[in-house]
């Protein structure tokens, strides 16, 4: 009779093996990215690059369970290091037609891709792509809300306690839009706490509303205006919160994959305590310490399928009466089963050079 209990335990848990799905998929993505700021006051000049080598596969038991397990692994060319970083993905996923839910350790860009440089600045999407808490949305495209919490800081005797909570969304009807973006970024104490030090905080919220278009024939452009607004404290020394707010507008076109993102600020000047507290409080673009900043983004995509992206970007950023050149190459090269291959291999003059 125990050993009938026993052939039968093992069968169940042989049905329960055998019943999953398994996916599995690794991705690489090369960051060139050279920054000529050395006429800024607010932020340094540099070269960032990288390549990061993302192995992962993927454990589902219907069509909306999963977990996700992965590395991350950060090679920075020419440094004496093997590993610059290393980096896990590890996260459950429920998702359906109309709603997502995720939680663990998994890519910003995959669940934040509608944040831009005024939040998130480069260097942070390039050598710190992952978010480790919560992601929860309803909707998808152009109709959507959700609501996040990224834990970035354990508490330690050398590191502050320290998180993100964020609201975003978008309607959409017909060619008109609104959306909104946000995050409040809570900095507290270390663990035992530092004589001296307080909790400060800095939120950010952006509002706007405008129009977008995508013709059969290649051309997408959109137009949109609003308002970027928010506050920056320091709960022990400021008895009163610093409220920042600014016009914002963003005019973006592409047509046969060359194009154009635009982004304007102007108001009060942001980050107000940037030298006090500098990257540990602010995430955003420091050209933000300005009363006006306009970014302009030129790109051509080079190779756009299925598997491989390659785009180049330059970029204009007009501060402090000057202007500033970035120029950007990024690469990615993905293959495996996690997602389903559904994005056309799209035809560009230029890529007869790759042939």
């Amino acid at each position: 009779m125990k050993n009938i209990k026993v052939l039968f335990f093992f069968i169940l848990c042989s049905t329960a093996i055998y019943s999953q799905n398994y996916h599995w998929g690794l991705d690489l993505d090369y960051f060139f990215d050279n920054t000529e700021y050395d006429k800024s006051s607010y932020i340094d000049a540099g070269t960032m690059h990288g390549v990061w080598l993302n192995p992962e596969g993927v454990i589902s038991w219907d069509k909306v369970n999963s977990i996700n397990v992965g590395v991350n692994l950060l090679l920075i060319p020419g440094n004496k290091k093997t590993l610059e970083k290393v980096d896990l993905t590890i996260y459950y996923q429920f998702e359906t037609d109309k709603s997502m839910f995720r939680v663990g350790a998994f890519p910003r860009k995959e669940v934040l891709g509608n944040y831009d440089t005024f939040f998130f600045k480069d260097s942070v999407n390039n050598y710190s792509p992952q978010m480790q808490g919560v992601f929860w949305q309803l909707g998808k495209d152009r109709n959507f809300v959700n609501a996040w919490m990224d834990w970035t800081g354990s508490a330690s005797r050398q590191v502050n306690e320290n998180f993100f909570i964020g609201f975003s969304g978008k309607v959409s009807r017909g060619i008109f839009f609104a959306d909104m973006q946000s995050y409040m970024f809570h900095r507290a104490l270390t663990k035992p706490a530092i004589e001296g030090e307080g909790v400060s905080e800095n939120l950010q919220m952006q509002i706007m509303a405008g129009a977008e278009y995508e013709s059969e024939k290649g051309f997408k452009g959109s137009i949109a205006a609003g308002s970027l607004m928010g506050y920056e404290r320091d709960r022990r020394f400021d008895e009163e919160l610093y409220k920042p707010v600014g016009f914002t507008a963003r005019l973006n076109a592409e047509y046969w994959g060359v194009g154009t993102k635009n982004s304007l600020y102007v108001g009060d000047s942001k980050m107000r305590l940037y030298d006090k507290f500098g990257d540990q409080l602010y995430w955003g673009s420091q050209f933000l310490r300005g009363k006006s900043y306009l970014k302009s983004e030129w790109y051509v995509k080079i190779i756009e399928n299925s598997t491989v992206n390659v785009n180049f970007n330059f970029n204009m950023h007009f501060s402090e009466r000057k202007v500033h050149l970035q120029q950007v190459l990024s690469v990615t090269a993905s293959i495996g089963n996690i997602k389903p291959r559904q994005k056309r291999d799209t035809s560009y003059p230029w890529k007869n050079i790759f042939k």
